[in-house]
């Protein structure tokens, strides 16, 4: 790779990380570029190749990352988690913190159930919409709230 390829790569790179970008797509001719953080994994295929598929989707309840930024599982660093697999929420709870442009906004739960699964770690860049949690929506209904 020549010195200012690399440059070009290594810009487009620190631009991921300075705009806390999950992922970027890059289109040149007949040439795509896709790059995902999280061990910056890139792939490099022809425009024309088949689509891959996504994996799916966990069973269950998501609740989803509001707009694109970074996760937050605690308040501050050393405090408690909002929630944590096992525990009950109601719909409105503050399940979590997506902080964008030196913003943090809430993420609240959209629904009555049980924590089955955490999918992001604090601190983990998310795309808007990108599932955050599992909730088993019917643990409500069987079990209800202590």
């Amino acid at each position: 790779m020549n010195v200012n390829v690399r440059q070009r790569v290594t810009d487009v790179l620190n631009a991921m990380r300075d705009f806390n970008l999950a992922e970027l797509e890059i289109r040149i001719g007949s040439e795509r570029v896709s790059l995902r953080r999280a061990g910056f994994s890139a792939v490099r295929e022809p425009a024309g190749a088949p689509a891959t598929v996504a994996p799916a989707e966990p069973a269950g309840h998501l609740v989803r990352a509001p707009l694109a930024g970074t996760f937050f599982a605690t308040p501050k660093p050393g405090d408690p988690a909002f929630v944590q697999v096992g525990q009950q929420i109601r719909e409105g709870d503050l399940v979590g913190l997506v902080e964008a442009m030196k913003v943090f906004n809430e993420v609240l739960s959209d629904v009555d159930g049980r924590v089955a699964r955490v999918l992001v770690r604090s601190g983990d860049g998310v795309a808007a919409g990108q599932p955050l949690l599992r909730v088993d929506a019917e643990a409500s209904a069987q079990g209800g709230y202590p």
